[in-house]
């Protein structure tokens, strides 16, 4: 779809669920790879939305939202991640990495940045990177485990890869450097800040961006080698940083 036509169709989509809540809407916000054109890629990117009801809100309005968002069906838009105004506070502790993401990539399509003076913790930022990232090491074993389900797994793979940027990212943004706009330029950042050569990480991003079909060897190598790039991170992630 073309750009323009596209955020025609995203002005329309935030319009009529404001129309259709009123002032139960706060805010409807797009972010992620939409909002950054090298990275945003036609048949694999997903459109994120971030839609920030007010307190009145109840689960009847959550439907009435999600019948708006099936008129789009021809878009590849994301569940949208729904949360209540007064909600945000109170998950900055729990998940402040995908709160910072969106007040750093967005574009406010209806109401108020809600997320302009919310204050993060650097604690609380390693600490859900670290468990996420322990989480993805469980996960890469087990699929180690079922390799011969080769097609499966590559998706799995290819979809992931995002969200693991998006944490190792949070390494950078704890030692206070200069993050890139593009993953390309976090992984180029991330080897040298760790003098790390991150051999799977980088060919993941060159397979997906192919939409290559890897062989059982390929996989393997290819999983092994992001596998080893994870644990690497996990142990940074475990020390303290000031």
């Amino acid at each position: 779809m073309n750009p323009d036509k596209l955020l025609e169709s995203l002005n329309r989509l935030a319009e009529e669920i404001h129309s259709e809540l009123q002032e139960k809407l706060v805010s409807f916000y797009l972010f992620g790879s939409i909002t950054i054109i090298e990275d945003f890629h036609p048949g694999i990117s997903d459109i994120n939305t971030f839609i920030v009801f007010n307190d009145e809100t109840n689960s009847d309005d959550i439907k009435r939202v999600q019948q708006i968002y099936k008129k789009f069906k021809n878009m590849p838009l994301a569940i949208p991640l729904m949360l209540k105004e007064r909600e945000i506070k109170n998950s900055t502790d729990v998940f402040p990495i995908e709160l910072i993401e969106i007040r750093e990539h967005n574009r406010l399509l209806r109401g108020k940045d809600v997320l302009l003076d919310v204050k993060f913790s650097k604690d609380n930022i390693r600490h859900q990177c670290e468990m996420e990232i322990r989480a993805k090491i469980i996960g890469l074993r087990k699929m180690l485990f079922g390799i011969e389900d080769i097609r499966k797994n590559q998706e799995i793979l290819y979809k992931s890869l995002t969200s693991t940027i998006v944490l190792l990212k949070q390494l950078l943004r704890l030692r206070d450097l200069t993050i890139p706009e593009t993953r390309a330029g976090i992984i180029e950042v991330l080897e040298q800040t760790y003098n790390k050569k991150l051999v799977g990480l980088k060919n993941l991003y060159q397979f997906r961006e192919k939409k290559e079909k890897l062989s059982e060897s390929n996989l393997e190598k290819l999983m092994k080698n992001y596998l080893e790039e994870l644990e690497f991170f996990s142990e940074i992630i475990n020390e303290k940083i000031d």
